[in-house]
Formats: structure tokens, C-alpha cells, sequence
């Protein structure tokens, strides 16, 4: 079963996992050019935690696809930069809309008033998933530009993404104690 999560700085190893085993056109696609499995690993390496949400679609121990959520500026301008991923045998079953709609709340949640998604002009299925939050693309210096205006957060909204975090938290202790050895008493 795949499970839709908010990752932590101390799965960044399960991060670079998951872009190096994208294909080199899923990676042009993602990055906007070529990267090589030393850039992705760097490009990890390089994010800073605090001003930035990664949302994980992760199936066992591995993460097959992410939304990443950046704080794009200030703080105070209230914008984010939205950019996706999902490795191929996971495409075309909703789990990219499944893990922009996770992102979008956390962005509501964080007062985040807008949110840009860029893609390739070739990139249709990001393209898709845009025209389902914002319903417009724009082209910007050669790429599409979706602008996405999340709504204000609501004691609902806020429950709803805390709900999502302890689902995801019980599913991963589950999972972990699931696949701790005949025995062990974890000490």
C-alpha cells in the first residue's frame, strides 16, 4: 500500500533514492534539464529544511514519488514553488494529485497565498495535475507557469493535515515493527 506523508530531514537518503531512479527523461522533465546522479545527490543535500516541505509517496521503505514544497522569497510574501515527481511504474494512478492535494494544505495551513508550479512545455501530465488546482497555464521564459491560490486555513484544514501526519507516523512504527526480526525486543 502506498502512503502519502510528510518526510523528515532524516529521510533525505530516501529522497536521492528516489530521484537517482527516475530515467534521465523523468529527470529533464522534473529539473528542466539534465542532471546527473551527483547533482541529485547534491541537490538533496543542498535544501534547507526549514523553508521546505517534502511529501512522500512511500511503498515498504522505498519513496516512489514526492512533492516538494519551497518557500520561494520572504516569508512574508507568502509564495511557493511546487515540484513534483513520480517514478514511472507509479504514474497514471493519481498519486501525483494525490501528493500536490497534500502539499496544497500544507501550504494553506502555512499562509502560503500562492503557489507556482513550472513545467517543460512537453511535461503533459504535470500539466494535468495543474489544470486540476489552478485551471490556467501561463508560458514564462519557454516554460508553463500554473499559479495556484490556496485557500485560507480552517480549523478543519488544520485537523486534516495533522490527521495525514499521526496516519503516517502509526503506519511507519506499523510497518517498521512489522519488519523488526522474530524476537527482538528493540533494545
Amino acid at each position: 500500500m502506498t502512503l502519502v506523508r510528510k518526510l523528515s530531514a532524516f529521510e533525505a537518503d530516501k529522497l536521492t533514492h528516489h530521484l537517482c531512479r527516475l530515467s534521465p527523461e523523468e529527470r529533464r522533465l522534473r529539473f528542466g534539464h539534465a542532471v546527473s546522479s551527483q547533482g541529485l545527490a547534491d541537490f538533496v543535500e543542498a535544501i534547507d529544511w526549514s523553508e521546505t516541505w517534502a511529501i512522500g509517496a512511500v511503498d515498504g521503505q522505498d519513496l516512489h514519488g514526492v512533492v516538494e514544497l519551497r518557500r520561494a522569497g520572504a516569508w512574508w510574501t507568502g509564495a511557493a514553488e511546487l515540484s513534483v515527481s513520480v517514478e514511472e511504474p507509479y504514474q497514471n494512478q493519481g498519486l501525483g494529485t494525490r501528493l500536490v492535494a497534500e502539499a496544497l494544505l500544507v501550504a494553506r495551513n502555512r499562509g502560503i497565498r500562492t503557489v507556482f508550479l513550472l513545467c517543460l512545455p512537453e511535461n503533459r501530465p504535470i500539466q494535468r495535475i495543474a489544470k486540476k488546482f489552478s485551471g490556467r497555464l501561463t508560458m514564462v521564459d519557454g516554460d508553463l507557469e500554473a499559479r495556484i491560490q490556496p485557500l485560507q486555513p480552517t480549523p478543519l484544514t488544520v485537523m486534516m493535515e495533522l490527521f495525514n501526519d499521526t496516519r503516517g507516523i502509526v503506519q511507519s512504527v506499523l510497518e517498521q515493527a512489522a519488519k523488526a526480526p522474530a524476537g527482538s525486543s528493540g533494545r
